[in-house]
């Protein structure tokens, strides 16, 4: 196998992102009122390996449009010296068009539902 020595970047992660939000001190959800908030993503997290490493990595996914969550998935990206491309799509509703969010290790999607606002 022959691999190429003209790139822009070693790994394209196509991934989707979010954030996950979890009680501090390993607390049940039922009984914390204070919670840590993380960007993740299985994929950019492996990715995170290679950009540490000094390889170019770029990650493909989606953006919500004027998003606070959009601006911090972004930078912690940037932080883990991650280039980053996506279109951004407007948000849709209260909850987005569909924003992943784990509680606990728990991924819940919260989803507008049709004819609901």
């Amino acid at each position: 196998m022959e691999l190429r020595k003209d790139f822009t970047y070693s790994l394209l992660v196509p991934t989707s992102m979010g954030v996950r939000i979890t009680p501090i001190n390993g607390q049940p959800v039922h009984s914390s009122s204070t919670f840590t908030m993380q960007v993740t993503s299985a994929e950019t997290n492996v990715a995170s390996i290679s950009s540490f490493l000094g390889l170019p990595v770029k990650v493909l996914t989606t953006f919500v449009k004027d998003s606070p969550i959009a601006n911090l998935i972004k930078s912690n990206l940037r932080s883990r010296h991650m280039d980053y491309e996506g279109v951004e799509i407007p948000q849709g509703g209260p909850l987005g068009l569909s924003a992943p969010v784990q509680y606990c290790g728990q991924r819940l999607r919260l989803s507008r539902t049709k004819g609901t606002q």
